[in-house]
């Protein structure tokens, strides 16, 4: 029974103890990082927007027959967007070679109603609408599967889709000299 007092009293000291740290200055920690945040993030648009336009090697109007990536991650309504923006490739690509649309800095179709024909103007609209509603979509997977917000997701779109229109395509673009966006034909 001693034994257990006197370690007991032992262990209350030892625990009791104070230890300071203390430095004249205080200590500096430089840590240097590189981390590529977005680079699982572009594989994965890579992956659906190929789905849609074929191999990012080749252009728009070329749809190649690939394999669906992430097809067990995707949602029914994922899935559903996809099929769509899939089959209303070809007229999208008739729009924006008639200059009819272009793709705003959201990754988004705008008309470009000066171009457009008053006859054509409800039906592009009515087209666009739909392609937007399946890219919004598209957009919010990508941004909860990837744990990013939306306008990040919206971003690394748009820079594919840039990458991968032919010349003549439109675009909003940030022009540093007026500070602004402006629409730009590639």
């Amino acid at each position: 029974m001693k034994k257990v007092i006197l370690i007991m009293a032992a262990l209350g000291v030892v625990a009791c103890a104070k230890v300071s740290l203390e430095t004249k200055e205080p200590i500096k920690v430089d840590i240097s990082m590189r981390i590529d945040v977005y680079q699982h993030v572009v594989k994965d648009v890579e992956s659906i927007e190929d789905q849609i336009f074929g191999s990012s090697e080749k252009q728009l109007n070329f749809l190649l027959s690939i394999e669906e990536a992430y097809a067990s991650d995707l949602s029914p309504e994922v899935e559903k967007a996809i099929q769509a923006r899939k089959a209303r490739v070809s007229i999208i690509e008739e729009y924006f070679t008639k200059a009819y649309v272009g793709e705003n800095r959201n990754a988004y179709l705008e008309v470009m109603v000066k171009n457009v024909p008053p006859a054509l103007q409800k039906e592009i609209e009515a087209v666009i609408e739909e392609e937007n509603n399946d890219r919004r979509a598209v957009y919010n997977y990508t941004a909860e599967k990837n744990k990013i917000k939306l306008s990040q997701a919206e971003e690394i779109f748009f820079k594919d889709h840039l990458k991968r229109a032919p010349s003549g395509y439109w675009f909003q673009i940030y022009n540093e000299e007026k500070d602004e966006y402006i629409w730009i034909q590639k």
